[in-house]
């Protein structure tokens, strides 16, 4: 951070790093606020600068300042997000989904949908318990690993599991030996068949996952997964996870 409020001697540089300082303080903001020193340590600026970018965002609306000091998302911030959300249609349905399996089962949930060659998280709850998966909104991975994924692609028509997959051979999973597209492919006609994806220790180390798939008039739009810590497996816990799932997930294409 050393003389990072330094003018530049080629005004251009300078002007594109306050940009990219500006942009790392907003994806710093959450709902619930962070003081001063939290939003330049998230952005790994100096408090000062922080300051500074703050006040000229919040002027123009794309951050707010509450009564205790914590800077939040602005209306001019909220607003864009809204209009080129994309998947705006399905934040209600994904956060009571998961809220709803979080509940059953006390254990984290989260909403995934495809994007590109990737399953991505659009909400998430959760567990109370002391040791848990966190899953966070945004978090991203490639859609041929996890549960998530494989109910995701088991769903989609095989034109469209060809055209995610493109010449992909195989693929590695950490701390395993790599697997072949046939052998996901034989994977997804399995869980067509059962009606929900499963993964252990695929898409992240020490944990496990059930998902299944939701639908809006009879189109695939996202999959509802249960995400659990290792030590927590054994038959009986699959068997709640699986059922839970599945049943919700169902609920909520129904009344949907």
């Amino acid at each position: 951070m050393e003389n990072e409020d330094k003018p530049s001697s080629d005004d251009k540089s300078g002007s594109v790093r306050s940009v990219a300082r500006a942009l790392a303080l907003l994806s710093a903001l959450d709902r619930k606020g962070r003081n001063l020193s939290e939003m330049a340590a998230a952005a790994n600026i100096s408090v000062s600068t922080a300051s500074r970018l703050l006040g000229t965002l919040v002027a123009h609306g794309f951050a707010a300042q509450g009564s205790n000091n914590r800077y939040v998302p602005g209306l001019a911030l909220t607003t864009l997000l809204h209009e080129t959300d994309r998947w705006a249609p399905l934040r209600v349905l994904a956060a009571e989904s998961t809220s709803a399996l979080c509940a059953a089962l006390d254990e984290t949930s989260a909403f995934f949908v495809q994007f590109g060659d990737e399953r991505l998280c659009i909400d998430s709850a959760e567990s109370s318990q002391l040791v848990r998966r966190v899953r966070l909104t945004g978090e991203k991975g490639k859609i041929y690993r996890g549960a998530a994924g494989k109910a995701l692609l088991a769903f989609s028509t095989d034109e469209a599991v060809d055209d995610i997959l493109g010449d992909l051979q195989s693929f590695e999973i950490p701390g395993q030996r790599d697997r072949t597209v046939e052998e996901l492919k034989a994977e997804l006609a399995q869980t067509r068949t059962q009606g929900y994806g499963f993964s252990h220790h695929e898409s992240t180390g020490g944990s496990w996952s059930v998902a299944a798939p939701v639908f809006i008039r009879g189109r695939l739009v996202g999959a509802l997964a249960a995400v659990i810590p290792d030590h927590r497996f054994d038959q009986d816990a699959l068997t709640a996870a699986i059922e839970a799932t599945k049943r919700i997930a169902a609920e909520f294409s129904e009344t949907s």
